[in-house]
């Protein structure tokens, strides 16, 4: 006895097949995620951002939310290597105090939390590979605050 499929049969699971190798991938993207603390405690109400190095067309970042971050694979990463800025406001300044001025900003930070080291000065570079998981921890040491003279 000779078993025929149905041509809607064929189709579903060729269309299924389809869909799940382009999901799957995300263009080559990669899940990204890890801690990160400041001065040994877990960060909140933060920023984390990967800027290419190697000509990567994907930047990615995101919240830092009681000191965990993920970037899902959907706005993920390609592979490569990537600098890493994390920023953190001190919440002094409201962030609707200039709104009523036109061209205000509705979102200022008057002092960043995270020395520029690993900010706008950052060095701190990471590299996102295929196949494993790229969890990435930053423990971001005490500033040493300036002596007085």
């Amino acid at each position: 006895m000779r078993t025929v499929l149905q041509p809607g049969f064929v189709f579903v699971v060729g269309v299924a097949a389809v869909l799940a190798a382009g999901c799957s991938s995300y263009g080559g993207r990669l899940e990204v995620s890890g801690e990160v603390k400041l001065q040994g405690q877990p960060l909140s109400d933060a920023s984390i951002q990967f800027l290419p190095l190697d000509g990567q067309d994907t930047t990615g970042g995101g919240p830092i939310e009681n000191g965990a971050y993920k970037i899902l694979a959907k706005d993920g990463l390609k592979p490569g290597n990537y600098l890493v800025r994390i920023s953190s406001g001190d919440k002094k300044t409201p962030h609707d105090e200039d709104a009523g001025n036109p061209g205000g900003s509705t979102n200022i930070v008057s002092m960043d939390l995270i020395p520029a080291d690993w900010n706008v000065q950052s060095k701190q570079q990471r590299e996102v590979k295929a196949g494993v998981a790229n969890k990435f921890d930053f423990d971001i040491p005490k500033v040493n605050k300036p002596k007085k003279k």
